[in-house]
């Protein structure tokens, strides 16, 4: 085998190990992150924490369709706790308001 030769087959064995790597490593992103349901819920269970209730297990969570917190870009929920149910609105940069349902 010619060293040109040696060469290209080099570049190309290091090129699908690197292909490989990188197909498998997007693969298994959303093992590591978890889903976007779990991260929801992870973070209304914080929020709920950072306002000094309790919640150990989120049981249920439920977007809100209100109009006018989206029209200034927040995000609502209605969580279900072990402890409560919760209204969590996302505010953005300004943090989070949770108000107990029940």
């Amino acid at each position: 085998m010619t060293h040109a030769m040696s060469k290209r087959f080099s570049n190309l064995l290091v090129n699908s190990v690197l292909h490989a790597t990188l197909i498998v490593g997007l693969a298994l992103t959303p093992l590591a992150w978890g889903s976007d349901e779990e991260i929801a819920e992870g973070s209304a269970r914080a929020a709920i924490r950072e306002a000094d209730y309790p919640c150990a297990h989120v049981i249920s969570m439920e977007r809100s369709t209100e109009e006018a917190a989206a029209a200034e870009g927040f995000t609502v929920w209605t969580v279900q706790c072990n402890s409560g149910s919760f209204k969590v609105t996302f505010k953005g940069d300004a943090g989070s308001e949770v108000v107990p349902l029940d």
